[in-house]
Parts: structure tokens; C-alpha cells; sequence
């Protein structure tokens, strides 16, 4: 009995050791200005690889210098095979131009922008048909502070503007090659897909459900909910379900990636009350939460009535939501800097900090829309002038746009 066990065991480690690999294979070549393209296709490299969905394979100087002529036309591609290159895909990328421009306003503040004007191609080795063709614009900008050169300002703007070619670059591909797999279990939130490291599943990948439909001989998919990878071996992943489909999870359904989906659920929260002094208020927060309960964010409130003066605070925000069906009550605190504004000065020179505990309680009308109520208490202290603290609970009613 042992053996046996001894035997399957080792039949298992043996399969996970030697499953096919079915990740697309990508060879990656960069054209244009050379320190620039040379750290564009750099780091593009290494996003590609620490993300496991695709294979990369090194260059063939001499057979990308024929690929470069064919693709620029100089020499005809009738008799050249791209399929010497051993990869499955071309992602050519071209630097067009690039600019870095110093920016100043009338206060002396000064800025750098760095704008990069690329281009890729997408090409299919075994057909050599070029699957996709974009021209993509990315900006960077960074400003200069007491701590920040105008020579380190000019990098960082470079820096981002090289980040953000990449990133767009990398979603496109995705947006190309997304990854479907069967649903083998669902349990306790949990679903077990029969695809892994072996296709380029990775940890925080997010898929949505598909349900397949067939009219006539037309094939339609729909996809609804979110799903993120928590953890995945060889040939399989274990997802967790963020948000249910609308529709009924059957044989029919399978999960297919969805970069445009975040693992972070979006808030803009609208709302007015009343402070229990004489006040009135209104506040706009934006807030994200993990889909686990814990938020965070920022917000902006404004607090009228009493006499001219207006107080304006902003602050951060921190709070706990369970969800319970459509109605999800909550917990949290803020932290703030408050500043007094009268008609008679044009500065804020009265300023104050504060915390505030509230809870409150939101009811879900839609999957994207609720009616929100809270209440707490505002503590604050004069940190400067002769701020009026307002220690007082207050009530807010307001709206929950979800996205």
C-alpha cells in the first residue's frame, strides 16, 4: 500500500516536472533612438517575465537584420521565413521620437515633461501576418523641489514616460492573447480552473465568467463577474469569485481573462448632512476597497451656516464594510486638516487637525449605485490663528456610485 502511494506520488511531481509548456513564445525587437529604444525594450523584457504569461527568446542579429528590411520594405519577403526566428510572435517596437520640454508657471514653479511617440507591430511567424499595428504616445512629467534637481526632475518624467510605453504595450498584448480554461470546481467561493503556469497563469490575474451561446451556427459569449487567481500550480489555478455573474454558473461556462478588470473596487461618494451646531456640510469622497471589507481613500468636505466663514478639510479615510446581501453597514475614521475661510481674508490662516469616527450604513439599489447614511463624531485642535473647532456629531446622507 505504500509503494502504491509512494508510486502515485512520484507519477504526480513526474507529470508537474515535464507538462507541456503552452505559453506563447515572444521575440522582442526595438527600433528608433538607441539608448531609448534599447531601455524600452529592456524593460518590457522584464515586466513580460516577471508576469510568466508569455516565453521569450533571445534575438538572431542577422536574421532580425533581414527581418528589419522586409518589414521596411526594402527587400521583398517572398522566399524569407519568419519562422526561423523560433518564436510564435514578433513584438516589433519603434521609437519615434521623443522630447523633453522644461514647463514653468507665473508662481516659479517648474516642471519637466518627456512625451515618447512609439510604435508596434504584432506579427504571426508562422503566417507572417501582421495581427496588430498601433501607434502609442506616453508622457511622463516631474516636478523640481528643494529635494529634486532639475537634472533628476528631467529623468523621472523619462522614467515614467518609459513605464507608461510598456504598460501600454503589455495591455495590448493581453487584450490579445487572453486565456480561457474550464471550470473543474466551485466550493466556498473558490474556483478550480484546469489551466496553470502552464499556459501563463500568474498570481492577481483577474478572469470573468463566459457563458458560451449558439444561434443557428454563430458562436456568443458573455462574460460577467470577477474573478482574481490566488493561487496556481503547473496545470491549474484556484480562483477566487470578487463578484458573481448574473447568470447561472453551469457546464456552458468557463472563465476567460479580463485585464481590464481590478482587483480594487471604486467609490465616489457624494453626500450633505447636518453638524449638530448650527452647521451644515457637504463632502465627495474617492475611496477603494479590496472586496475583503478594508477601504481606503481620500476625501474633501465643506461646512457653511454659522456665520461667512467656510471650513474646508481634507483628509484621509479608512474604513471596514461588510456585505450582507444588498445592505452593507460600516466603520471607519477620518483624519483631517481643517482651514477656516472668511470673506474678510484672502488667506486660510486659521488651521486645525482633526479625527473623526463614524459608522454608518449603505443600502445597494444597483451593482453600481447606493444610498448611503453615516454618522459620527468630529474631535478637533487649533493648530494655528483662531480656528473656531467645531467638536460636535454630525449626521450625512448621500450617494455610492461603484465602479
Amino acid at each position: 500500500m505504500k509503494k502504491r502511494i509512494f508510486v502515485f506520488i512520484l507519477l504526480i511531481f513526474a507529470l508537474s516536472i515535464f507538462a507541456e509548456d503552452s505559453r506563447k513564445t515572444l521575440l522582442i525587437y526595438s527600433k528608433g533612438y538607441s539608448t531609448l529604444s534599447n531601455k524600452v525594450e529592456h524593460r518590457l523584457k522584464e515586466r513580460l517575465l516577471e508576469m510568466g504569461k508569455y516565453r521569450l527568446v533571445e534575438r538572431d542579429l542577422n536574421v532580425l537584420n533581414e527581418v528589419e528590411r522586409v518589414l521596411s520594405g526594402v527587400t521583398n519577403k517572398k522566399g524569407f521565413e519568419f519562422k526561423h526566428l523560433a518564436a510564435d510572435y514578433i513584438v516589433y517596437v519603434e521609437v519615434i521620437d521623443a522630447e523633453s520640454r522644461r514647463k514653468e508657471d507665473d508662481e516659479g514653479n517648474v516642471w519637466y515633461e518627456y512625451e515618447i511617440e512609439g510604435a508596434y507591430r504584432l506579427i504571426d511567424v508562422e503566417t507572417s501576418q501582421i495581427l496588430e499595428i498601433k501607434t502609442i504616445n506616453a508622457f511622463g512629467s516631474y516636478n523640481v523641489t528643494k529635494f529634486v534637481s532639475e537634472d533628476e526632475a528631467r529623468e523621472n518624467a523619462k522614467e515614467q514616460a518609459i513605464d507608461y510605453l510598456v504598460s501600454s504595450l503589455v495591455y495590448r498584448m493581453n487584450k490579445l492573447f487572453l486565456i480561457s480554461a474550464n471550470i473543474i470546481n466551485i466550493e466556498n467561493n473558490m474556483v478550480l480552473i484546469e489551466a496553470g503556469r502552464n499556459v501563463g497563469i500568474y498570481k492577481g490575474m483577474m478572469f470573468s465568467f463566459a457563458k458560451i451561446y449558439k444561434v443557428n451556427d454563430d458562436v456568443y459569449r458573455k462574460k460577467d463577474g470577477k474573478l482574481i487567481v490566488r493561487e496556481v500550480s503547473m496545470k491549474s489555478a484556484i480562483l477566487e469569485i470578487l463578484v458573481e455573474p448574473k447568470f447561472k454558473v453551469d457546464d456552458n461556462v468557463r472563465v476567460i481573462e479580463n485585464p481590464d478588470l481590478s482587483p480594487i473596487r471604486g467609490h465616489i461618494t457624494l453626500s450633505g448632512g447636518y453638524v449638530f451646531d448650527g452647521n451644515y456640510l457637504g463632502r465627495i469622497d474617492f475611496i477603494g476597497d479590496n472586496y475583503k471589507g478594508f477601504g481606503f481613500g481620500t476625501y474633501f468636505d465643506f461646512i457653511f451656516g454659522n456665520d461667512k466663514a467656510i471650513n474646508f478639510s481634507a483628509g484621509i479615510t479608512f474604513s471596514y464594510m461588510k456585505n450582507f446581501g444588498r445592505i452593507m453597514p460600516q466603520a471607519g475614521v477620518d483624519l483631517y486638516m481643517s482651514s477656516k475661510f472668511n470673506s474678510d481674508t484672502e488667506y486660510a490662516t486659521n488651521m486645525a487637525l482633526g479625527v473623526s469616527p463614524n459608522v454608518g450604513i449603505e443600502l445597494l439599489i444597483t451593482d453600481n449605485f447606493a444610498i448611503t447614511v453615516n454618522g459620527g463624531y468630529r474631535f478637533e485642535t487649533t493648530v494655528e490663528g483662531n480656528y473656531e473647532e467645531i467638536n460636535a456629531p454630525f449626521v450625512r446622507f448621500g450617494i455610492d456610485i461603484l465602479f
